[in-house]
């Protein structure tokens, strides 16, 4: 489940993969700027690291992987969104 908050500045999208567990501080957020013409959208993708202290087993890596990956998917599907949203306006 990815959580979308969309602010003046863009969107924000989070992922908890862990959420209820002891890894429930492994928070993963995008950050898409809007739309600039010639210059896109901005993308800022931040995750906490494992830790020697904290490592992650391998079904945990890999339920983080999947995470990841649906958020980037998610992350791509927004941008194309707040494009096609700012180039239909300024034809308006």
């Amino acid at each position: 489940m990815i959580e979308r908050q969309v602010f003046d500045w863009g969107v924000r999208l989070t992922a908890q993969p862990f959420k209820g567990t002891e890894n429930s501080v492994m928070v993963m957020r995008s950050e898409i700027r809007n739309y600039r013409p010639g210059r896109g959208s901005e993308i800022l993708i931040t995750f906490p690291a494992a830790t020697m202290q904290n490592p992650l087993r391998l079904l945990d890596a890999q339920n983080f992987t999947n995470a990841m990956t649906a958020l980037i998917e998610e992350t791509r599907a927004v941008q194309a969104e707040l494009r096609t949203t700012a180039t239909s306006k300024k034809k308006s």
